[in-house]
């Protein structure tokens, strides 16, 4: 009982006599703050998540018929440009219909005419990327989260530090007031 009235007076839950006006203020506007943060931050927290998950599973499934190839490099080709050197890599594989298909490609200086190169197609038998996986929906599930968190709960945070330091240098005039007085009596 001890430690929760303890807190209870370090959080100003308490009628301390000793409270200036300016004490309150500072206390109603971080209590407000955290009162905003508490009823906006998990709604608009849970609301992206949603959004994120399903936009990610409907990506998924989207790419479900993407599969790995086996691509043959056929040839290589090298761009210089203003202390770049860019390498490319033109890829053949034939789809399992039978049809061939080419893309070019940005490879690693290493690839050489002849090798094998794993690749994406999709179900038209056309160079794509990796799927996503349901790690990569989850990851920005995650990041979609706790950036609504952010987004509510920085403008919140600025609004008390803001009323802090104006309580702040309210308090320090006060001190100045009552120095000033007390010298003076």
């Amino acid at each position: 009982m001890r430690r929760l009235e303890r807190v209870r007076r370090r959080f100003g839950f308490d009628r301390n006599e000793l409270r200036r006006p300016v004490d309150r203020r500072q206390w109603t506007v971080g209590v407000g703050a955290a009162v905003l943060f508490a009823g906006l931050a998990p709604p608009a927290s849970a609301v992206l998540a949603v959004q994120a998950y399903r936009t990610g599973v409907a990506a998924e499934r989207q790419q479900a018929a993407n599969h790995r190839v086996d691509a043959r490099v056929t040839g290589t080709a090298a761009q210089d440009g203003a202390g770049v050197r860019h390498t490319y890599a033109e890829l053949a594989w034939t789809y399992p219909d039978g049809r061939p298909h080419t893309a070019v490609v940005p490879a690693d200086r290493s690839v050489k005419p002849g090798m094998s190169h794993r690749i994406w197609v999709d179900a038209s038998g056309s160079l794509v990327r990796a799927p996503r996986t349901h790690a990569d929906t989850v990851a920005t599930t995650a990041a979609s989260a706790t950036l609504a968190v952010t987004v509510v709960g920085l403008p919140l945070l600025a609004g008390y530090l803001l009323a802090r330091r104006r309580c702040d240098r309210r308090r320090e005039a006060l001190w100045d007031e009552n120095w000033a007085a007390l010298a003076s009596s």
